[in-house]
């Protein structure tokens, strides 16, 4: 609104509630990104690489990773994860392309 940028971090429950909004101006808003690893075991190394969860921990949130993974092609794009810089040429890649959305560029 207003010529900004929003961005929110949230689930996949979460997206889709937004994606369901009914004020289509809400929904005609929404750029989602879903960002996933290119599989399970880079993931799994990535989270046990930072060290802060037990191995019961990097479990459950797999369990949860290989649900939520299982929506991504409701998202409007999809990054696979690769290097952090990568990941956010990607995303800014994406949020210039928006940005000159013709519908975007009405006034209403």
């Amino acid at each position: 609104m207003n010529g900004r940028d929003v961005l929110i971090d949230i689930d996949t429950q979460g997206a889709g509630n937004i994606r369901k909004h009914k004020d289509e101006f809400i929904r005609q808003a929404l750029a989602d990104i879903f960002i996933m690893p290119p599989d399970v075991n880079e993931l799994r190394r990535r989270l046990t690489k930072r060290g802060t969860e037990t191995a019961e921990q990097i479990e459950a949130r797999l369990k949860t990773a290989i649900r939520e993974m299982e929506s991504w092609a409701q998202y409007r794009y999809t990054i696979i994860s690769r290097t952090t810089q990568e990941d956010l040429d990607k995303f800014l890649q994406i949020m210039n392309a928006e940005r000159y959305l013709s519908r975007r560029l009405i006034q209403k």
